[in-house]
């Protein structure tokens, strides 16, 4: 037994998702290099503001800093070893390692959904129940919900963990993917791999699938709220507080449903592999930038900010 699991722990798994594209691998990894960046920048740029702006301390932004922390940590989970693939030439990841990628990519995505539900809910309250958005949700109840997604994500990523690294492999595994895909990797086990495939088919329906039918029930009673309200100006402006997360969340969910429905048959490959590229690389910059490209208080929070920071730099030159 102790054999077999060295033998496993030992085994290497190939990554070869670039394998038909190494003579463009130097604009390749120049192209992910800056998409990454970006990413970073502009992730921390508004989780900065969040965390020092009191103007951001309220719910909607805490939902929007934690979200934006979790495209960071998804993209940064993946793109690095990523990198360092195309650039080895031998992109190769141990079982340890692929066991960890893979349950961390699937735990953010369990937080990412839940917050984008909590964040339907808190526009639902914001628009339906105006006069009560106060008392229904506020700082406090907010960070409880945050910390209990987080929370659920740890057991889940825990649990998968523990059920993917006791998994046993034999010889080497070719994955024909940019990084360790967890649907092809247990499907290369020798062992009874079906605890984890009941994990995986429970998560997506209560973790998936019902935060889906939520905000999709949210955003039915807050159209329906919105088509209520006499004036075009009024109108437009309940439309503007809800447009920014209910175009991520489109964006979101169609690039998880596409990944999910298209067939990995070899016909369908090349289609599956150019969804995750975008979905965990060119997603993630871009939801920054839906988020703050026409929000005022974010717009007042930067300007407070960087005069803050030109004020501080001033008195240390002057000294």
């Amino acid at each position: 037994m102790a054999h077999q699991k060295n033998q496993t722990l030992n085994v290497e798994i190939l990554i070869v998702g670039f394998e038909n594209l190494s003579d463009y691998r130097i604009p390749l990894f120049l192209l992910l290099l800056i998409i990454y960046t970006l990413t970073c920048i502009e992730n921390h740029m508004v989780i900065f503001l969040v965390c020092i702006s009191s103007r951001l301390h309220c719910p909607m932004y805490i939902l929007i800093g934690n979200l934006l922390l979790c495209e960071f940590l998804y993209t940064t989970d993946l793109v690095p070893l990523i990198l360092h693939h195309i650039l080895s030439g031998r992109p190769t990841i141990s079982h340890l390692g692929c066991s960890v990628q893979s349950s961390v990519s699937g735990s953010i995505t369990i937080v990412e959904t839940l917050l984008l539900t909590l964040m339907s809910y808190d526009r639902y309250l914001a628009i339906c129940r105006p006069l009560r958005y106060s008392v229904l949700i506020h700082n406090r109840l907010c960070f409880y919900l945050v910390a209990t997604s987080w929370f659920i994500s740890l057991i889940f990523l825990v649990v998968v963990f523990y059920f993917v690294i006791n998994l046993e492999f034999r010889g080497p595994v070719t994955i024909d993917h940019f990084y360790c895909d967890f649907t092809p990797y247990v499907s290369f086990a020798c062992s009874d791999i079906t605890p984890v495939v009941l994990i995986g088919l429970s998560v997506s329906i209560t973790l998936t699938i019902l935060p889906f039918l939520l905000i999709v029930l949210s955003y039915i009673f807050i159209i329906f709220t919105i088509l209520r309200i006499q004036t075009s100006e009024g109108r437009q402006k309940a439309f503007s507080t809800c447009s920014s997360h209910l175009l991520v969340v489109t964006i979101y969910y169609t690039a998880l449903f596409c990944l999910y429905g298209v067939p990995r048959s070899d016909q369908y490959l090349n289609v599956y592999k150019g969804l995750s590229f975008t979905y965990f690389s060119v997603t993630p910059m871009i939801n920054p930038i839906i988020y703050t490209l026409r929000n005022q208080e974010i717009h007042i929070a930067l300007k407070a900010a960087m005069s803050k920071i030109k004020t501080v730099l001033l008195l240390r030159c002057n000294k």
